[in-house]
């Protein structure tokens, strides 16, 4: 009764978990009417780039930092519904490719499902936490500068929205380590590191200074401690060029990152990767010409809790980006609107026997919407350029795993079923391989009696026991649609051995 009371009071509350390559973030917040009420905002520095090795793995003790703290950040989410939680992993979560284990042991820990998100995703959330955090005018230009543990984030935009998305490969725990190894800060590393800095930046540099801004604004600790630094030593209450210049020359002077520690305003945990995020702000500063830069609080965590804000009121920017989709690839919007409908009716079927639910259903849907964006590239192998599209593209608002899912689902869509191990193979996680494949079978029953200007008005009735699947059809249909008989015959054939196909 307690238990319940407490989950009822915590209903309209929303949280988002952003698991930082340096510092693991959380906020939790109410939403009351329009307006959000902060409650809480946790940070610990978890640095889980230092544990990322060669092959892809983490260094058990980072991992178990990792874990140690998201039992306390998970003791504050219980009795948040899990609809209105976001944990998102960054930069070192998206490179870290033999940590199956670990993403199970943080969804475990934590009680929610982790989104690892691309470089530009990560930067749209970016933007969207910083603008809601700043008083916006719809007309104000933008420069927003992240940087992190593993990646540095540069965007570009007007009031609410994104124009230019970057992702940069690098950040302050990673390049302090790569330029700074022996703690030693001298001018030839510096000068290594703002030549990469310059190097990522110069093929996009015509883009930003043809978007132009009103401000330039920071939203990382990096940039928070420079500002505090810059405050404490007499520099004025902005980052400004002739600040950061003054900062570089304190930098040279101490020598060391055990010396950092004497900088008025820096924080102990921030010194040891503080020389790397310097240096990719000093050449920012250098490569695009900046004056002044402003710091704001909002950042990822924020982003995520206005993004999912957006999911709930039916603003979901993942709509969005499936009709976007449609537009460039030039999809048949109204039919697949029918497939789709389809694919649910043989869902809602399915699902008394087979363990899927409203998750699989999106996917499902996100597939059955966009089936044919690879006719636009070549009709030959359509289903393989649809699946390259999903697994590669930057679409705002997906994680990674759901275009996984969406990706291998289109790959699924016709020709041989692929089997749990082709699947494995495709980057889908295991607990993923068995309900895709039952998808990938609704996929493709939906899609074949659109096959042609059939007069269907309705699907037909669809039971599954098992593997087993079973088409309930009037008589008169393989009488009048011979095509459809055929049809039927190749994809029995297609999905054995694994399902067994009868109409």
């Amino acid at each position: 009764m307690a238990e319940s009371a407490a989950t009822a009071g915590l209903e309209n509350f929303l949280a988002a978990v952003d698991l930082g390559s340096n510092s693991f973030h959380m906020v939790v917040a109410e939403e009351i009417g329009s307006d959000i009420r902060l409650h809480d905002r946790l940070r610990e520095g978890v640095r889980l780039a230092e544990g990322l090795r060669d092959d892809g793995s983490l260094d058990p003790e980072v991992e178990k930092r990792a874990l140690d703290c998201l039992a306390r950040f998970g003791q504050r989410l219980r009795g948040i519904r899990p609809e209105r939680v976001r944990v998102i992993g960054t930069n070192t979560l998206r490179q870290a490719s033999a940590t199956e284990g670990f993403v199970r042991a943080i969804e475990n820990t934590l009680g929610y499902p982790l989104e690892i998100v691309a470089g530009r995703e990560e930067a749209r959330l970016v933007y969207l936490g910083v603008a809601h955090s700043l008083a916006v005018d719809a007309r104000e230009r933008r420069l927003v500068v992240d940087i992190g543990g593993g990646s540095t984030e540069l965007i570009a935009g007007q009031g609410f929205i994104p124009d230019l998305r970057e992702s940069l490969h690098f950040g302050c725990v990673a390049s302090t380590r790569a330029y700074f190894p022996d703690e030693q800060i001298a001018a030839p590393a510096c000068e290594r590191l703002e030549k990469r800095v310059r190097m990522a930046v110069e093929p996009m540099l015509e883009d930003f200074a043809s978007h132009g801004w009103d401000q330039a604004v920071g939203s990382s600790g990096t940039i928070k401690s420079i500002g505090r630094i810059l405050a404490e030593g007499g520099q004025g209450p902005r980052i400004t060029r002739a600040g950061m210049h003054w900062l570089r020359e304190q930098l040279m002077r101490l020598g060391s990152v055990r010396a950092l520690t004497r900088l008025k305003g820096l924080k102990p945990d921030r010194a040891a990767v503080f020389p790397g995020g310097f240096i990719i702000l000093f050449a920012l500063f250098e490569s695009l010409g900046l004056q002044e830069m402003r710091f704001s609080e909002g950042a990822l965590r924020e982003g995520a809790i206005y993004d999912l804000l957006g999911r709930i009121h039916q603003e979901d920017t993942r709509e969005m980006s499936i009709c976007s989709l449609q537009e460039r690839f030039h999809s048949q919007v109204l039919r697949n609107q029918s497939v789709a409908r389809w694919a649910e009716r043989f869902f809602t079927s399915a699902t008394g026997t087979w363990p899927l639910h409203e998750g699989h259903q999106q996917w499902l849907r996100w597939a059955a919407l966009t089936h044919d964006i690879g006719l636009d590239i070549a009709h030959s192998g359509y289903h393989k350029h649809g699946e390259y599209v999903w697994r590669n593209a930057d679409i705002a608002g997906f994680s990674r795993r759901e275009q996984g899912v969406v990706a291998a689902l289109l790959r699924a869509q016709r020709k041989r079923l692929p089997g749990l191990a082709q699947l494995r193979s495709l980057g889908v996680a295991a607990e993923d391989v068995v309900p895709l494949q039952q998808l990938a079978i609704l996929l493709r029953l939906a899609i074949l009696f659109h096959r042609g200007a059939l007069p269907l008005v309705a699907p037909p009735d669809l039971t599954v026991t098992g593997r087993h699947v079973v088409l309930h059809l009037p008589a008169r249909w393989l009488t009048d649609m011979p095509l459809l008989a055929a049809d039927l015959e190749q994809e029995q054939e297609w999905i054995t051995p694994d399902f067994h196909l009868q109409w």
